[in-house]
């Protein structure tokens, strides 16, 4: 998703917990990486599973119009964000035009 100060990323990522996320930025190559797994409820025995566990891999590179030092990765219910802000140089800015 585009926004006023850059890009927003939202991966969905079921199964997989935010100590299994792997968020790595080298050379502009934003690469992301995970392991889901299906936890076993205590004494039930597992009939049927909307995912199967296994490795999620997904790797974007990235123009100089963002600025590397303000990337950030939050997980919550599934979902991986990483605002991706653009750097100050590349930002819109409005230029008001002054009576002469």
């Amino acid at each position: 998703v585009e926004t006023r100060d850059g890009i927003m990323l939202m991966l969905e990522m079921p199964g997989v917990r935010a100590d299994d996320v792997d968020v790595t930025l080298e050379r502009r190559v934003l690469t992301i990486r995970a392991r889901s797994s299906v936890q076993q409820p205590e004494k039930l025995a597992l009939v049927h599973a909307e995912f199967e566990p296994g490795d999620f891999e997904r790797a974007f590179t990235l123009s100089a119009d963002f600025d590397p030092e303000g990337i950030k990765a939050q997980m919550k219910h599934g979902v991986l964000t990483l605002p991706l802000p653009r750097a100050a140089a590349q930002k819109p800015r409005s230029i008001r035009a002054e009576a002469a």
